[in-house]
């Protein structure tokens, strides 16, 4: 079981045991059997933490790392508030469609995998015959050298252009790759943002909030910017305008909550139109790959 499928049932069994009426401490004491592995250390340390008088946010940043610093975040908010299990509710959904992403991805890579696996042991076999099975070796162990280096390159890559303004905002404009990376971190961003709203989060807090969140350095910059704007007077949308990064189809339907008094409401059906499209474009790649 994968770890974002773990942290999804450890959010939807934090999300019944409240709503029966258990308190964080004893949530957390009926949770902690029930866990295992890094998880359930984690869970046992916090739970260590809150019965010490720690609040939850503060007992789970320790194990940030395990938790996710979304799920802190979010918890951390929401404490605020007092709609913890709304964050816990919010969270599950997202562990479990991450988790279903993570399964397809490894579904869809094991024929490949096999196919690459048949062709070298055939290779080598005809190799052995004809007398070339030094070379053949040889091949083989170049083309697992250019895989890692592209391997290696793509992450190097990755990492810039999470850290670097200039590169990210090329790189989510690229064709495909790049709308769908956007459309991820709008979702995300869009998810929260209508979290923060229905718990009563001011919205220039929840911009800030919602940066944590995001991935890309010229996306978190883009919103600590809409932040400013927002306490200037703006509403979000005109905010998020002012950015130029944001698609014109979000700020359109962002005016259209404003209008209806239905932002929050607004947020979500932004966030499930880009994660249904994520969705379509990565059954499309995935299908490509079979």
């Amino acid at each position: 079981m994968g770890r974002k499928r773990d942290l999804a049932i450890f959010c939807h069994k934090m999300e019944q045991a409240l709503h029966s009426g258990f308190d964080i401490e004893r949530a957390l004491m009926v949770v902690q059997d029930e866990e295992k592995g890094l998880l359930a250390d984690a869970v046992r340390r916090t739970y260590e933490g809150v019965r010490r008088g720690k609040s939850l946010s503060l007992s789970m940043r320790k194990d940030e790392l395990v938790f996710t610093s979304e799920l802190v975040s979010l918890i951390y908010v929401t404490e605020q508030t007092g709609r913890i299990e709304y964050a816990f509710h919010r969270m599950a959904e997202k562990f479990d469609r991450q988790s279903e992403i993570e399964s397809k991805l490894v579904t869809a890579s094991i024929y490949p995998a096999i196919v690459m696996i048949v062709f070298v042991i055939s290779l080598f076999a005809v190799a052995s015959v004809w007398g070339f099975l030094p070379h053949a070796i040889l091949a083989v162990a170049a083309i697992i050298c250019i895989i890692v280096i592209l391997i290696a390159t793509k992450y190097s890559a990755d990492t810039v252009s999470r850290n670097s303004k200039i590169v990210g905002n090329v790189f989510i404009k690229l064709p495909v790759i790049g709308r769908m990376i956007l459309e991820r971190e709008l979702a995300d961003f869009a998810d929260n943002m209508a979290t923060f709203y229905a718990c009563g989060v001011p919205i220039d807090k929840g911009l800030e909030y919602c940066v944590s969140a995001l991935s890309y350095e010229v996306l978190r910059d883009k919103v600590l910017k809409a932040a400013s704007w927002v306490r200037r007077g703006n509403p979000l949308s005109q905010a998020l305008l002012m950015q130029a990064v944001f698609p014109p189809d979000l700020i359109h339907s962002l005016k259209i909550g404003e209008e209806s008094g239905n932002v929050d409401g607004m947020l979500i059906k932004i966030a499930e139109y880009y994660r249904l499209d994520t969705k379509n474009r990565t059954d499309m790649l995935m299908n490509l790959m079979r």
